[in-house]
């Protein structure tokens, strides 16, 4: 035998004996190991495949109680819209509640509605646009009937940011402070609305014209100008 030969196979048992040592020390945690990866592999796959069966479910339920409220069966719509806030997943939870506050509003128990679109608003699980959404529609039902200053806890910081449903609350602001009299109020918030280049063509219509009647009312008569 060579010495090259001998040399490697000392090496080879030196190594055999060196892999014994170490399975024989961490070999069952490998294999523990490698059943754990695989049982989290399968547990994910389960649990995205029931996530997604849910979510379908629920969507079918969430259609079904909108083609009842369609078809007039408002109080089978109305219980299918509670099971579903109370029970389904987190988005069609928040669909569902906002479809409960828009059945209270359309049938004039405005205060139930009120109460509705105030928890969504408030509601942490619900996002940003649909929580000034929420504020809107709420503000939308209250704006011949609330004091300017519960209007603006409500809606002035949507008015006064970025938000998509900026405009309606310069509107909703203008409009309550016009039917208080708080001419100077109506005036900023439908001034605001109309130097936005955003603001939608009726909306505009509507400040414009709302605007026009602040400013004459603000002007002084004939005879006092004399």
């Amino acid at each position: 035998m060579s010495d090259d030969s001998f040399v490697r196979e000392v090496d080879e048992a030196v190594r055999h004996d060196e892999f014994k040592r170490l399975w024989d020390r961490f070999g069952l945690f490998a294999i523990a190991g490698a059943v754990l990866i695989v049982a989290g592999v399968a547990g994910y796959k389960g649990w995205v495949y029931w996530q997604a069966k849910q979510a379908a479910d629920a969507g079918a339920r969430f259609v079904g109680a909108l083609t009842l409220n369609e078809d007039g069966k408002t109080d089978d719509a109305a219980a299918a819209f509670k099971d579903l806030a109370s029970g389904g997943p987190t988005g069609y939870q928040v669909l569902s509640r906002f479809q409960l506050a828009a059945a209270d509003a359309g049938a004039g128990r405005t205060a139930a509605a009120v109460t509705g679109y105030d928890a969504l608003a408030e509601d942490s699980a619900v996002g940003t646009l649909l929580k000034d959404f929420a504020r809107i529609q709420a503000a939308a039902l209250l704006v011949d009937q609330a004091s300017l200053e519960d209007m603006k806890k409500r809606i002035d910081a949507v008015a006064e940011g970025t938000s998509p449903w900026r405009h309606s609350a310069r509107e909703y602001l203008g409009l309550t402070a016009y039917r208080l009299n708080n001419n100077a109020e109506a005036e900023r918030y439908f001034t605001k609305a109309l130097v936005d280049p955003g603001i939608p063509p009726n909306l505009r219509q509507r400040a414009e014209m709302i605007l026009a009647l602040v400013v004459k009312a603000d002007a002084p008569s004939p005879a006092a100008a004399k």
